[in-house]
């Protein structure tokens, strides 16, 4: 950027300079130092610049050196006041946007610096600061294309940088929605759908502390698939998936929208159901199970009758924590499995049956 708008200054100045020159009448030599100083020397100065070790440090000696030859051909015209202003403006453009407030009293050092060797020499020959109609308004075109190229690489530059904020925050929106689908994976059973154990791990001490603050009671059920190893053994693990879904889909529906859905392993599955009394829990297990034995799964011209065992503990009653409340939930699955499955048993109370007892057919598909 910086050899594009050098060159376009130096060449603008060449012909305000130049003009100012033809009206002084000045010398062969003073165009010849024209000549170098605004046409050649630019391109000397960048290509010593890019095959510089340190860039940064051969631009700002170029910087440097801007101010340093303008003091110079300010000083040796006699400080014409268009030209000392429009070559004074760049320079402080140049040095300001790249190392800001600091870079004016370099500059104005710089130039001091150059005008300080023209009068040494004997050089300057007194001071002229009135310059010639075309060669004022030739500054001020000079000076205005100056800036107008420098605010649209400042405006081209802004607008790159604010597309490539917006990619940046694409691709930032972009690493969430993956990390939450990734967090999601892990936390969900992909052929259910339902939350998975880590999930539970989590949830299960959450739902307790809840509970134990509000002072109410949380209800677990464990709902395990009876017979499920005949299923895949009979008809495959493909129908076996199909039985698995057929359960949490009906879980789900009946959930309630404070209530979590797991699949805890296998043929398991998990249900929390905060503020639930044993009850209330026994009334959804024995719902549960009545609509999935009302559900078979059709398999061509036949169909799958499956039954549901359920084990149910209470916090606080059965359990203080999430591991005491699993172990109670899963002692009272053991003993419905026990008493013949097909039945809902809760932790610690007498064996009282809910609704009829597994029936005795065999017909095809049943699932015993």
């Amino acid at each position: 950027m910086n050899r594009r708008n050098r060159g376009i200054f130096y060449v603008l100045l060449f012909l305000a300079v130049g003009s100012h020159l033809a009206v002084v009448g000045a010398s062969f030599t003073a165009w010849a130092l024209l000549a170098l100083q605004f046409l050649l020397y630019p391109q000397f100065a960048y290509f010593a610049a890019v095959r510089s070790e340190d860039q940064r440090k051969a631009e700002h000696r170029n910087q440097l050196l801007d101010g340093f030859w303008a003091g110079c051909w300010m000083a040796g015209l006699g400080f014409p006041l268009w030209i000392s202003f429009t070559m004074f403006a760049g320079a402080c453009l140049h040095m300001v946007v790249f190392y800001g407030l600091r870079g004016l009293p370099m500059v104005l050092g710089a130039m001091g610096l150059g005008a300080g060797m023209v009068a040494l020499t004997g050089n300057w020959s007194g001071t002229h600061f009135d310059t010639d109609l075309r060669t004022t308004a030739l500054s001020m075109v000079s000076l205005t294309l100056f800036f107008v190229t420098y605010a649209l690489d400042g405006y081209r530059r802004a607008m790159y940088q604010h597309a490539s904020e917006m990619k940046l925050r694409a691709q930032v929106e972009e690493i969430k929605a993956l990390q939450a689908r990734l967090y999601e994976q892990t936390m969900c059973d992909p052929l259910t759908g339902l939350f998975n154990r880590r999930h539970l791990e989590k949830a299960l001490p959450s739902a307790i502390e809840s509970a134990q603050a509000e002072g109410h009671e949380l209800a677990l059920l464990i709902v395990d698939i009876d017979h499920f190893k005949n299923v895949n053994d009979r008809y495959g693990h493909d129908v076996g998936d199909e039985v698995l879904k057929s359960v949490a889909s009906i879980m789900q529906t009946a959930a309630q929208p404070e209530e979590l859905v797991y699949r805890y392993g296998g043929e398991e599955f998990v249900i929390l159901l905060p503020g639930c009394t044993a009850d209330a829990a026994m009334r959804r297990a024995e719902q549960l199970r009545s609509q999935f034995l009302q559900t078979p799964l059709v398999l061509g011209e036949g169909a799958i009758h499956g039954t549901l065992s359920c084990g149910i503990s209470v916090y606080p009653t059965h359990g203080a924590n999430a591991r005491e409340l699993l172990r109670s939930a899963d002692a009272a699955l053991y003993r419905a499995k026990a008493k013949g499955r097909n039945r809902s048993e809760i932790f610690g109370a007498s064996t009282v049956e809910f609704g009829r007892q597994a029936t005795a057919e065999t017909g095809q598909g049943q699932v015993r």
